[in-house]
């Protein structure tokens, strides 16, 4: 591409904390939302109904440090992969640890990416597309470059862009939070800030609210499985004070957070957050040129704005970017007149 695309430079951010589905109660929650089944995770789900044969050639999209594809061939869910990522330390890694398994990697920015025709009967991804800044790009390459009978298999974050979680959902996560002991409640809880999520990592959730709409267009989903998270997430990842708590104790509470998560995700009064579906290609949206060139327009016609706020996709998030800079130059003036007297 000739314009300037949205890549994270430091993949230390990746990998790091104590996050929900660290916890097991958590995972069998998921688990029963992706499956009906609280023992069976979407990977085993996905291996018995959809590799009875292994698929030939996989695609893992921003593989990180490649577990998503070592483990679908140690499944013998696919006998070879092809996989790429932006971070050259994730992808040294990655090599590091495929051994003698059949994956070639390359590095390159998701956002210009582009395959032969029919080249994959398999794409896997795994918390990649709500990293991508050309989300219907990237469709349409996926869905030109599966095979016919091919599939897609997702599990991914779908929430507010940039965990910008509106006004209502905020107030719930507080409201639960405030109801649990002082040993278990997240303290501080503070709303992810704007300005810092977009300087430490330009590209998380840059369009995670748009994953179901972009993929929608060129392809047909045959099964969606979403497992909420709008409440339970934001109070169990990243909250140290669990690691301190019996395992008895914290399993009740961890319990009684997802009870709520259910019952405002299935009420719609917060949105879900992490997805598994299944989807193959719709291959006729390829032959209809007006349709991809009027989808493709308003993708970058979107983008073109964007760079123009400094990567933020509205006036009032503008605004917020331009407030906190503002007040970060006042701030450092301030401390250098202190020095200087």
């Amino acid at each position: 591409m000739n314009v300037q695309t949205a890549v994270n430079e430091n993949s230390q951010v990746y990998y790091q904390g104590q996050y929900w589905n660290d916890f097991p109660r958590v995972l069998e929650y998921m688990c029963q939302n992706f499956t009906g089944n609280r023992n069976k995770w979407w990977v085993q789900d996905f291996k018995e109904r959809f590799c009875q044969q292994p698929f030939e050639h996989g695609l893992v999209l921003n593989c990180g440090n490649g577990w998503v594809e070592r483990e679908f061939i140690d499944l013998g869910m696919v006998k070879r992969v092809t996989a790429f990522d932006y971070s050259m330390n994730l992808l040294q890694a990655a090599e590091k640890e495929k051994g003698a398994r059949p994956i070639s990697y390359f590095r390159t920015d998701v956002n210009g990416i582009d395959f032969n025709e029919n080249q994959f009967d398999l794409i896997v991804n795994v918390a990649s597309l709500h990293h991508v800044q050309y989300i219907n790009r990237l469709s349409r390459i996926m869905c030109s470059a599966l095979k016919e009978n091919g599939v897609l298999v997702n599990f991914d974050y779908i929430g507010p862009h940039r965990n910008q979680y509106p006004f209502r959902q905020w107030y719930l996560i507080n409201r639960v939070n405030r109801s649990l002991p002082h040993s278990v409640r997240k303290s501080p809880i503070i709303k992810p800030h704007l300005p810092t999520m977009v300087f430490d990592d330009p590209t998380e959730a840059i369009h995670s609210e748009l994953i179901i709409e972009s993929v929608s267009r060129y392809f047909e989903i045959l099964e969606r499985h979403d497992t909420g998270g709008g409440i339970a997430y934001e109070l169990l990842t990243h909250n140290p004070k669990l690691k301190n708590v019996p395992a008895e104790e914290l399993d009740f509470y961890i319990d009684e957070i997802l009870k709520y998560d259910r019952e405002y995700s299935n009420s719609k009064q917060v949105p879900p957050l992490f997805s598994y579906f299944i989807a193959k290609p719709n291959k006729s949206v390829l032959s209809d040129a007006a349709r991809l060139t009027y989808y493709q327009k308003i993708e970058d016609l979107r983008e073109e704005k964007a760079r123009k706020r400094r990567g933020v996709y509205s006036n009032r998030q503008y605004l917020a970017l331009m407030a906190n800079y503002l007040w970060k130059t006042i701030v450092n003036i301030w401390r250098m007149r202190l020095r200087v007297s």
